[in-house]
């Protein structure tokens, strides 16, 4: 083979991969079904959406900006490191946790039961593998969803109301052991 036989076959090549195809350009155009959305279906974005969405938030801003200067919430003094409150609280978030800490031993009660429990939450959805979206079809799902909610929400009201000097029982109508 002689070099001028070489060149044509180099210059086909590179001009082959240089020709760049868009997929709609090999596709006829008969093959392509145009569909139209109703107007209906459609949702604007701008400016609508984002206008709404401004003067909501714009709305709440104020809202807590006036309930901040209404509501007095003082500062506690300064934290002294020799003198601990009684009784001593996690903060309200935590207090579910510091009143299962009461109840069980630490590996129970701060690792295992926490555990187990967000890890049915996380397996309940592949349990309870119903498509539906009907609140009537999905029981499962809505019944162990309210018996956490409820276990925790009762649980953490009696860390944050029901707990006095020595973490020990006390009615809220006796004397009251939490900071709002």
């Amino acid at each position: 083979m002689s070099i001028e036989q070489k060149e044509p076959r180099a210059q086909t090549q590179s001009a082959a991969t240089q020709r760049r195809y868009r997929t709609l350009a090999v596709v006829k155009q008969e093959a392509i079904t145009r569909v139209e959305k109703p107007l209906e279906d459609s949702v604007f974005v701008w400016p609508h959406l984002l206008v709404r969405e401004f003067f909501a938030a714009t709305i709440v801003t104020v809202m807590v900006t006036l309930l901040a200067l209404q509501i007095n919430a003082p500062l506690e003094a300064p934290a002294n490191p020799n003198v601990t409150p009684n009784p001593a609280k996690a903060p309200w978030y935590f207090l579910g946790l510091q009143e299962l800490l009461h109840y069980f031993p630490p590996t129970t009660g701060g690792v295992l039961v926490p555990g187990l429990v967000l890890t049915a939450l996380a397996v309940l959805p592949y349990i309870d593998r119903n498509p539906s979206r009907a609140y009537a079809d999905r029981k499962v799902a809505i019944i162990t969803f309210t018996m956490f909610l409820i276990f925790w929400a009762v649980v953490t009201l009696a860390g944050s109301f029901f707990r006095g000097p020595g973490w020990l029982w006390v009615w809220p109508w006796v004397h009251m052991f939490f900071n709002l």
